[in-house]
């Protein structure tokens, strides 16, 4: 389930007419007249740019221009005022200073304008001043139902209607370059929009659409995923985007584009502090936590890539493949190192290179010149069979175990290559499997790539990219046949989430009655944890030493000893842990040397007791949950118990997920041989960890109205079984409660929570506390919730 929508939010307001908002933005970004507030006779202005490039690539609609000076300008009539517009335009394109946009949005918003793109700069990204401005114009347009493109926008750019309301450098190509193609771009910066359809007009393709949204004060990215979700010209989708500012409505267009079969890929600029630090003087833009985005596009099988010229690269490649029936992936080249290359990256990418089975490498044996018939395959020379490339690539594709198939071409015999490309064109049109072509051949092979691309044939010049299109197209169709992701998890369908249990509300209201977004202490963390149903260590809350004593005969011995104390979430690092206590009189020596080093080195720890819990060393995870502020619930697992958080071998997907996503989270993980039998160790049973992940994400996405975070770490098996041997959870506030996103921006899973305790020495972990099963209350005096 995703996130829910925060009560209250100013959604989208109805257009003008009260239009439903998905068809004022319609109008908007499809107009059939154009207003153009600025519009001067000097042609290096943005407004006269504006109008040039409308005319130029053919918009049929009236182009109107508004400027009090009234100045002749070829191609528009220029009227005063927008009251004095003939009638109300689809679209105004302001081109103006920041002071004198008001007034003309109130203007147009009487008249009935659909909607306004804003060019200029000056708003929030400037600091409090321009961020009042910007909050302003918001609220003229919502309330007058406009929809707003910008500020900081460099507009909208649809060759196919001849729609070009921008003033970008790339509209200075002759027209014929700016042409349509199977990609709808949606950028939150201008200039590498620009960039990229530059780039795009150089390979001899071009995007279906372009929007560029810019502040965001009203459109968002997520709005605009939706419309080119709904484009018919659009096959796949790029996002070049620095944050996302409204979570739920990202996460159903990203979904409704799974369901469409568009692939979505995505450039996320800002993942290092200084990127962070720079967006916020760019377009307004808050980061938000790159495990929060790590979690949102592996679940909804969104492909994310480094660069801008990968992000385009490999969006057309998706957008010109059907989805692989299944993961086998086969590559066949005539350079052996070129094979080598591509074995190292498609496994460290997760991608599987199945060997040939021996009716294969038979079939391929006749072709091979001292090449090997492996996977990739080398095929050696081909200076004097040159047709054996394409016999060869229909081997692959005829074989059942590979259903992507990667030929590689490297430098050959230029004869050669239009003979080559001509045929690899044939064979992608016939086939129904997905044929991704790399093309290595240099300049000397420059034809080869352009008959590939004028063929629309999937190629990529770049081995990185065309990796990545691989792995895209077998996560989405891997999510197609229900069969998640095994990078990430798989969101939910949107089913709702399990029903919060009676009584583990009423025992969350008298928590938070004790303190609202309070961090609880482990005790009443471990209580809690138990009530959604994940087992805990056997433990007893206990105020004194004798209690400890009595405690520790009653669990058995040995025990861990643990100070308790809500303010103290980072026991160890006080002195307040003891393990492996061997007897009673260790248990009492232990208590007095425990409570005076805590109170030594954590003076101001209200120590409220202690715990005592049963010590079983074994094999450690770290399960964790946490509400981030834009995506909702999300859900993390680590091997290793604290070694996971310092080492960064964790995965995300949002909540709630299912057993076998969270396998595959699992399966994802570097350490997962340290849960498999490392160095004769027992393996542990990890369907079992993986049921567990799912039951707190479902607690977590339950719960999320309560909770802000929950850290269990470690989670031991031992025993034969999985329990929770330390846990954190903080409450949330009440003025972030009833599903709205909370006031302060909480860190992923993995990222600021506190972590659980150290392990023992030689590698077992200090188990956690809370009350024994039928044992004693937590402390707080609230009763301990049934198991």
């Amino acid at each position: 389930m995703g996130p829910r929508a925060e009560p209250g939010a100013a959604g989208p307001p109805a257009g003008a007419a009260g239009l439903p908002a998905r068809e004022a933005l319609s109008r908007l970004l499809r107009p059939a007249s154009v207003a153009i507030a600025g519009l001067s006779s000097d042609p290096g202005k943005h407004g006269r740019r504006v109008l040039s490039f409308l005319r130029r690539f053919g918009f049929e609609g009236p182009i109107w221009g508004i400027n009090p000076k009234r100045p002749a300008v070829e191609g528009a009539e220029v009227f005063p005022s927008v009251a004095d517009l003939p009638a109300a335009p689809d679209a105004l394109v302001v081109a103006l200073p920041p002071p004198a946009i008001a007034g003309v949005l109130e203007a147009a918003a009487e008249k009935g304008a659909g909607g306004a793109i804003l060019f200029s700069g000056g708003f929030a990204e400037t600091g409090a001043e321009g961020e009042a401005l910007q909050a302003r114009l918001t609220a003229i347009a919502r309330a007058g139902g406009m929809r707003l493109l910008g500020p900081n926008s460099a507009g909208v750019i649809h060759p196919a209607a001849g729609v070009v309301m921008s003033f970008l450098t790339c509209l200075e190509r002759p027209a014929g370059e700016i042409r349509p193609g199977p990609v709808g771009l949606i950028t939150q910066s201008g200039g590498t929009g620009s960039f990229i359809h530059n780039l795009a007009a150089e390979r001899g393709s071009g995007l279906a659409i372009s929007i560029s949204t810019g502040n965001e004060a009203d459109v968002e990215a997520g709005e605009a995923l939706a419309f080119l979700v709904d484009h018919p010209g659009v096959r796949a989708i790029a996002l070049l985007i620095e944050t996302v500012r409204d979570g739920p409505r990202f996460l159903a267009a990203a979904r409704a584009a799974l369901a469409a079969g568009k692939p979505v890929v995505v450039c996320k600029m800002g993942r290092t502090p200084a990127g962070r630090r720079l967006m916020r003087t760019h377009t307004g833009a808050l980061a938000g936590p790159e495990r929060a985005f790590e979690a949102a596009f592996s679940s909804l099988g969104i492909q994310r890539v480094p660069t801008p010229e990968a992000l385009f690269e490999v969006a057309e490649i998706m957008a010109r493949c059907p989805l692989p029936a299944g993961e086998g992936v086969g590559v066949l080249t005539h350079s052996g190192g070129t094979g080598v290359m591509l074995a190292d990256g498609a496994e460290e990418m997760g991608l599987s290179l199945p060997p040939p089975p021996e009716s294969l490498q038979a079939r391929l044996a006749p072709f091979l010149q001292f090449g090997a018939a492996g996977n990739p395959a080398d095929l050696g020379g081909i200076v004097t069979a040159p047709g054996r490339f394409e016999e060869a690539v229909r081997a692959f594709l005829e074989e059942p175990a590979y259903h992507l198939v990667v030929p590689v071409s490297t430098p050959h015999p230029p004869a050669h290559t239009p003979e080559r490309a001509r045929a690899l064109v044939e064979i992608s049109r016939a086939s129904p499997k997905p044929l991704l072509h790399l093309w290595l051949a240099g300049d000397i092979g420059a034809e080869g790539l352009r008959i590939l691309r004028e063929g629309e044939a999937p190629v990529a010049t770049r081995a990185e990219n065309l990796l990545l299109a691989a792995h895209g197209l077998v996560e989405l169709g891997r999510m197609a046949r229900g069969e998640g992701a095994p990078d990430g998890g798989v969101a939910s369908d949107g089913g709702a989430a399990p029903a919060p249990d009676a009584k583990a509300r009423a025992r969350l209201l008298a928590l938070q009655r004790e303190g609202e977004g309070r961090l609880l202490n482990e005790a009443e963390s471990l209580d809690l944890v138990a009530s959604f149903g994940l087992p805990a260590v056997e433990r007893a809350f206990v105020r004194t030493a004798g209690e400890a004593v009595r405690a520790a005969g009653r669990i058995g011995y040995p025990v861990a000893l643990k100070a308790c104390a809500a303010d103290l979430p980072h026991k160890s690092e006080a002195g307040g842990v003891r393990l492996g206590l061997g007897g009673g009189e260790e248990v009492e020596r232990a208590w007095a040397e425990m409570m005076a080093e805590v109170a030594r080195r954590a003076p101001r720890a209200r120590v409220e007791g202690a715990l005592v819990a049963e010590f079983a060393p074994g094999a450690e995870a770290i399960l964790g949950a946490v509400r981030d502020p834009v995506f909702g619930p999300l859900i993390l697992v680590g091997t290793g118990g604290t070694a996971a958080e310092a080492l960064g071998d964790v995965a995300v997907a949002l909540a709630p997920i299912t057993p076998a996503c969270a396998a595959a989270l699992i399966g994802s993980l570097r350490g997962r041989a340290l849960l498999e039998g490392f160095r004769g160790a027992p393996p542990a049973d990890l369907g079992a960890l993986a049921e567990l992940a799912a039951r707190l994400s479902e607690a977590a996405a339950a719960w999320g109205e309560w909770i802000e975070e929950i850290d269990l770490n470690p989670v031991i098996f031992s025993g034969g079984r999985w329990r929770v041997a330390d846990a954190l959870v903080r409450l949330r506030a009440s003025d972030s409660g009833g599903g709205s996103a909370p006031g302060g921006g909480a860190s992923a899973p993995g990222e600021g929570s506190a972590p659980g305790e150290g392990s023992a020495p030689g590698g077992g972990s200090a188990p956690g506390g809370g009350s024994a099963p039928g044992g004693g209350a937590a402390p707080g005096g609230g009763a301990a919730p049934p198991a």
